[in-house]
């Protein structure tokens, strides 16, 4: 059994693997393809017989620490051939991701798993964070007078990365991207294809104010339910915001729409699928990083009630590379970062997911 970093004429073998998962090798290939950080000696693989048998691979991000960009290997792509589990051979690649991670110089890792004892073994600790449960929103209040029109990546890229920064890049935790970052992520993101081959479908709107942009949001189908995936507003401007959640309401409810609109928004179908997963015209988000906007939605009718998650979990990589960035000994360094995880104030997005 060979278990080292996977060679670039590997690559074609790796996804005929991962296509044994999900039924969905185009998926996987949307990643190697489009993640302008990947890399092949962050592919980890395991060969027996002549056969890959099995494969995990690091996601090269950055995360925003107390205001410091932290190199953060998400673990991801985690598959072993059914007829080589329970033989140690996921455990030999951990060992590995843990040992490439630390000579890359990555300081944290992330990874979202279902199996939690059998990353606790090698230092992952699951967090608790809170997904909002939305009913409703098409019912909710709003008076300004907003454009709702569909995102177009040559004409509005500039203006959703600036809310992005503004919006997203002050919250601990969140991934740093630049214009690549943001170009690949609108091709892979969710890491949850919808059906075989079809890959992550996004319905991804914005609220328009003089023609200008004042909110923005992205929503796919997540485990089976209408997932917003990420969102942002400049500032002074979350009623736009709001705008756009009660549109989700309405496109999800099949009801007529409150505001004009602008541009194709055929994809908005994508809310009133039938899953069995949630009742017609429920929206899974995260909200509890952000108070005010919580405190407009319940005060325009639409109640926030919490769902807890711990298949979220961390790892210090480096405790005295982390320190040297953050100012602090490595223990306290590592006891800051799992500080900053917990925060309800800090927050993931879906949409970064791996």
């Amino acid at each position: 059994m060979e278990v080292r970093t996977a060679r670039r004429s590997e690559r074609d073998e790796v996804l005929d693997l991962l296509s044994l998962w999900y039924d969905d090798r185009e998926f996987f290939a949307l990643y190697n393809q489009n993640d302008r950080k990947f890399r092949d000696e962050l592919c980890l693989v395991a060969r027996d017989r002549g056969q890959l048998v099995a494969t995990v691979q690091i996601f090269d991000r950055a995360i925003n620490l107390a205001g410091h960009h932290t190199p953060m290997g998400g673990i991801g792509s985690v598959f072993t051939r059914e007829d080589y589990r329970h033989k140690g051979v996921a455990s030999d690649l951990m060992r590995l991701a843990l040992e490439t991670m630390e000579r890359e110089g990555f300081e944290v890792s992330l990874l979202f798993a279902e199996r939690l004892g059998f990353y606790n073994r090698f230092g992952w600790r699951e967090v608790a964070r809170k997904f909002t449960v939305l009913t409703g929103v098409a019912g909710i209040h709003t008076d300004d007078d907003f454009e709702i029109d569909v995102f177009d990546p040559a004409r509005d890229l500039n203006a959703i990365r600036a809310i992005h920064d503004a919006y997203t890049g002050r919250l601990n935790v969140a991934a740093v991207r630049d214009e690549d970052d943001w170009r690949g992520n609108l091709i892979f993101a969710a890491n949850q294809p919808n059906r075989p081959g079809e890959g992550s479908a996004e319905y991804f709107v914005l609220a328009r104010k003089d023609d200008a942009p004042a909110a923005y949001l992205r929503v796919s189908r997540f485990h089976g339910v209408a997932m917003v995936m990420e969102y942002g507003y400049r500032p002074g401007a979350v009623d736009a915001l709001l705008t756009l959640f009660r549109h989700l309401g309405e496109a999800a409810t099949a009801s007529p729409c409150s505001h004009r609109l602008r541009g194709d928004h055929r994809r908005g179908a994508l809310l009133r699928e039938e899953s069995g997963a949630a009742p017609a015209g429920v929206l899974i988000a995260h909200t509890a990083h952000d108070k005010l906007f919580e405190s407009r939605l319940t005060a325009a009718g639409c109640p926030i009630n919490y769902h807890e998650d711990n298949n979220y979990m961390w790892r210090v990589i480096s405790p005295e590379r982390l320190g040297r960035r953050l100012g602090l000994p490595p223990d306290r360094a590592a006891t800051a970062a799992f500080e900053m995880f917990r925060d309800d104030r800090s927050l993931f997005w879906t949409a970064d997911r791996f």
